[in-house]
Parts: structure tokens; C-alpha cells; sequence
């Protein structure tokens, strides 16, 4: 039924120090700050305190940026606590360290002792958090549109020697949005094919929201790339957290909502490729994207559409980013029909989603561009995803400026944004996951970048 493709194999956490470091660099540059972020605690010039160089700005989307307890006992072993206390209820975490001969306390290269996260990491507190079990809503107002106050103490016994509050900032409190409509897209197909815009009937509902746009444009980048968004509603992966982070990293999101079924798998809704071109013109006559350069996102079971898609508009879509999810258009799963029709007919699609069919993946020897693409060998949610990815590559070949992921660790949550307490277990499997969200994140930013300066 399907063979083995060359795929060239990445292990997520192969360079994740590296990818870490230029991501919090290129994070901070794309936000311009004037002083360190966040800190409450009293300035002292003496004695334990907790210090991080400035010009960082805290957000809940945190990649490991530097952070030491200077002035403890050397040779003492203390307990560093994260706690927040809202509304919705107390987070917390916990890591023990051994103070250096020094007495500065490096979390980006101690081990850490009793805690969820075995690794030197100066983000493991924070990512680490557990909490209130919350649903979509309550999780993407908590860490996307509020500021999350984290205060963390150091503890050498029962007695606390320095503490600090970590103002972190959600990214999508500030982000302009736009509702855009059917009529929208009707217009704007209209003025590509320099004729009018198709009346809307009165009184009918054919003019409904087609999808939600986050615009990147500032006065330093006048014209952006842009990422189409299939949007994935899992807790962490959907659109409201994730098009922030995209408009973060320099580009304008366009999140086209798509339902999914109970397994996490396939989708339960219906998409229309006239809908999808319908996108893409509204895009391009937009002045302030950058037509030449526009993405589809889809992870988990929104990745078949995204990839979908960007063999279906080859000339128009120049990459696509994805993880987690099969690469053929898996069956709806009330009905032998796929979640996508083109010119009214249903696109042919998989019932069995353990099922690998080569031929049945989208030709992505089409796209011109770069490809992130991603999986977990042992996805709890889709065992066969990086049989998956293989089949999808195998059309594809070796191409420079691809970036394909793959661990044998991290759980299917790979698409989350670094830094989120959200989908993450304990021990080893949480923290690759941790690992594979920096090294997701890390590539799309690169291909990113590189966009943003062609």
C-alpha cells in the first residue's frame, strides 16, 4: 500500500538550544522594548535576588531567555516556587537546585532536582505550571488576552530569600482583528477579475463570517507575508492562540475556523475551495500584504487541509506549515465525504485514518516554497502520523529551506506555542514536547523572517 519515503529525519531536541536562543533573539527584536518587564520585587544591590538582563519582554509565550538567583549560600540546596493566583483558580510548579561554589544560580544551565522538568531550563517554571482545568475560552483570555502575574520564590529551607513577579504579558491583548464576511470575499474576487461584485440576496444567510484576519502591518513593515490558518479548536493550537504568535513573528493571519471530531483526527465541517480562493483574493487586494508570500497553517487534523490547499493553489500559496495530523483528506466521520468540495464536487478522501495511502497525499512537488512539517512517533492521538509525513514527502523530495520534525518523545501537542502550561505531562514526555513546540516555532519564524526580507 505505501513505502517508505527518503525523508530527510530531524530529532526535535537534536539543536534546541541553539533554535531557542535565535528565537528569543528574533522574538525580542520584533518587539521593541525600553526596560526589563514585569519585575515587582524591591531593588536591592545586596543579598539572594533573582536577575535577568534588560530589554526583555515577559509574555506568556516565553522561549528560555536568561535568569539566575544570585547571592545564595553556595553549597545550599534551595526551592524555587512558581505561583499565580486568579480567579479561575492557583497555578503552581516547583524545581529544587544545588547553588554553584559561586553562588549564582544559572537556570538555563543547572539541572534541576524534584521537579516536572529533569533539563536546565529557565522557561521550565513557567511551562510547568499546573492549574484549574479550563475550556477553550477560559484558556486562550487567561494566557493570550490577560496578564498573568507568576511569582517566584526561592526557598533555602522554610525561609524565603528572594522573590520576584513575572508580569506575563498575553500576546493577543493588543492585536488588531477584523470579522471578514462573505461579501467580502465576493468583492474582492470581483475587483481580481476586474468585474462586480456578485449581489447578495436579501433576506437569505449566504452572507455569514467566513473567517477572523489579524493584520502584522506597523511602520516598520508597511506590507507583511501572510499565513492562511486552518484552525485546529484543541486547547493551545487554535487560532486565538496561535495567529498571535504568527502576527508576532511579522505576519498578517487569516483564520479560516474548522470544526473537528471527537477523535482529533478528521474534521467535521465543510470547506469550499471557491471559499479558500475566495481568501486568497481578499489577500491580494490587501496593500498590506505581500501577495508573493502566503502560507497555509494546519496542524493536527487541520494539517490535510492545509496541505491540501497548497497543492491546490500552488501560484498562490508559497509554503505551508504543519504537524501532528494525516496528509490525505481523511473521510468526515458521519459520511464516506471529505471535509473539502471543489467546483461542487466532494474531493476523494480516507475513511481509515491508520490506513496510509501514499497515493492519496497532495502533490507537494508543486510548492515553491519552504515546508515545516512535523510529527511524533509515538502520537497517542494518530500512531500513524509520521507514516503520515513520509507519504507526504515522498512527493515532495529533498528540497532546501525544508524543515521536517520528528521525536520519539513528545506527545501529539506539538503545535502548542512555547512556554503555554497548556497539554503538557510530567517527565520526560512533557518536556520533549516542550523541546518539538520550540523547534515548530523556531522554523515557521525562520521561514518567516526569511519571507519578510525577500
Amino acid at each position: 500500500m505505501r513505502a517508505r519515503s527518503g525523508t530527510v529525519r530531524r530529532r526535535f531536541a537534536a539543536a534546541r538550544v541553539a533554535r531557542a536562543a535565535h528565537a528569543a533573539v528574533a522574538v525580542l527584536a520584533l518587539v521593541a522594548v525600553a526596560a526589563l518587564s514585569g519585575c515587582t520585587s524591591t531593588a536591592v544591590s545586596a543579598g539572594p535576588r533573582f536577575v535577568t538582563p534588560p530589554l526583555i519582554r515577559y509574555t506568556s509565550v516565553l522561549w528560555p531567555v536568561p535568569l539566575q538567583l544570585v547571592g545564595a549560600e553556595p553549597g545550599s540546596r534551595v526551592r524555587l516556587e512558581a505561583r499565580m493566583s486568579t480567579a479561575r483558580g492557583v497555578w503552581s510548579s516547583t524545581a529544587t537546585y544545588t547553588v554553584p561554589a559561586s553562588g549564582a544560580l544559572d537556570l538555563a544551565a543547572a539541572k534541576p532536582q524534584l521537579s516536572r522538568f529533569s533539563e536546565p531550563d529557565s522557561a521550565g517554571l513557567f511551562w510547568s505550571l499546573r492549574g484549574p482545568q479550563l475550556g477553550q475560552q477560559a484558556l486562550a483570555q487567561q494566557w493570550m488576552r490577560e496578564v498573568s502575574p507568576v511569582t517566584v520564590t526561592a526557598f533555602d529551607g522554610s525561609r524565603a530569600i528572594a522573590s520576584r513577579t513575572f508580569r506575563l504579558q498575553g500576546i493577543g491583548a493588543d492585536v488588531r482583528t477584523r470579522t471578514v464576511f462573505t461579501r467580502d470575499l465576493l468583492a474582492a474576487t470581483a475587483a481580481r477579475s476586474g468585474g462586480t461584485a456578485p449581489r447578495i440576496p436579501t433576506q437569505t444567510h449566504e452572507d455569514v463570517q467566513v473567517g477572523t484576519f489579524y493584520s502584522a502591518r506597523s511602520i516598520e513593515r508597511p506590507r507583511t507575508p501572510a499565513v492562511v490558518v486552518f484552525d485546529d479548536p484543541a486547547p493551545g493550537a487554535s487560532g486565538d492562540f496561535v495567529a498571535p504568535l504568527l502576527s508576532l513573528f511579522g505576519a498578517s493571519v487569516f483564520v479560516v475556523p474548522m470544526s473537528r471530531s471527537a477523535d482529533g483526527v478528521r474534521l467535521s465541517s465543510i470547506v469550499d475551495a471557491d471559499t479558500i480562493g475566495g481568501v486568497l483574493d481578499w489577500l491580494d487586494e490587501r496593500p498590506d500584504v505581500d501577495a508573493r508570500q502566503v502560507f497555509a497553517y494546519g496542524t493536527s487534523q487541520s494539517e490535510q487541509l492545509a496541505l491540501w490547499s497548497a497543492a491546490r493553489f500552488p501560484d498562490r500559496l508559497t509554503g505551508v506549515f504543519a504537524a501532528g495530523g494525516a496528509t490525505a483528506l481523511l473521510c468526515l466521520p458521519s459520511s464516506p465525504v471529505g471535509p473539502v468540495f471543489d467546483g461542487g464536487v466532494p474531493e476523494g478522501c480516507m475513511i481509515d485514518p491508520l490506513l496510509v495511502n501514499d497515493a492519496a497525499t497532495p502533490p507537494l512537488s508543486v510548492l515553491r516554497g519552504s515546508i515545516v512539517i512535523g510529527c511524533s512517533v509515538h502520537d497517542e492521538t494518530l500512531p500513524t502520523a509520521c507514516d503520515w509525513l513520509d507519504a507526504a514527502m515522498a512527493t515532495r523530495g529533498t528540497r532546501a529551506g525544508d524543515v521536517i520534525l520528528r521525536d520519539s518523545a513528545a506527545t501529539h501537542d506539538t503545535m502548542v506555542p512555547p512556554g503555554l502550561p497548556i497539554a503538557v505531562q510530567d517527565g520526560q514526555r512533557g518536556e520533549a514536547t516542550e523541546h518539538a513546540r520550540i523547534a515548530f516555532w523556531d522554523a515557521v519564524l525562520n521561514v518567516l523572517l526569511r519571507s519578510g526580507r525577500a
